[in-house]
């Protein structure tokens, strides 16, 4: 799944569950969230569901086998972007929270009998109910978010 938008975090600083992280952004945003799920073949991940207008789920992702690697990745890239003491805080991270599209729109062949199969989404962080929602849960681990659709970093204010 393409995770619109990425926030890195320490989890040996903010030991939380998703239910936590619901009411978080329940109290200090006006849309509806409910936790949730989702079913691979032989896997569930918990996550929780967001009601923007392009509705979203946010999922712990804390490989150890390839988040600090994909983080790191990431800081790289933001140099002259982000404060290298930012930077350098980021680098830090072994977790991150992933905020991906609820309902992926099963792809179906066009006319020629082709499946579009490229990674591609309608949940858009740019849109001001997602940024609220993003720019909330960096607030919530003390962390910025990288916004994977438009190739930007978002900054909690104060």
């Amino acid at each position: 799944m393409f995770a619109a938008a990425l926030i890195p975090y320490k989890p040996e600083e903010h030991d939380f569950t998703l239910q936590d992280l619901l009411e978080h952004l329940a109290a200090n945003l006006s849309v509806e969230c409910t936790l949730t799920e989702w079913q691979g073949f032989d896997t569930t991940v918990p996550q929780v569901r967001v009601g923007t207008g392009v509705p979203l789920t946010i999922q712990i992702e804390d490989d150890p086998e390839y988040v600090p690697d994909d983080i790191a990745s990431l800081v790289d890239d933001a140099e002259g972007t982000l404060p290298e003491e930012w930077r350098q805080a980021l680098r830090g991270c072994t977790a991150r929270l992933d905020v991906m599209e609820a309902e992926i729109p099963f792809p179906m062949p066009d006319e020629k009998g082709v499946v579009q199969l490229a990674a591609a989404t309608r949940l858009d962080p740019g849109q001001p109910d997602v940024e609220a929602v993003v720019v909330e849960i960096a607030r919530f681990v003390d962390s910025v978010a990288y916004d994977n659709v438009n190739d930007e970093w978002l900054v909690p204010e104060g």
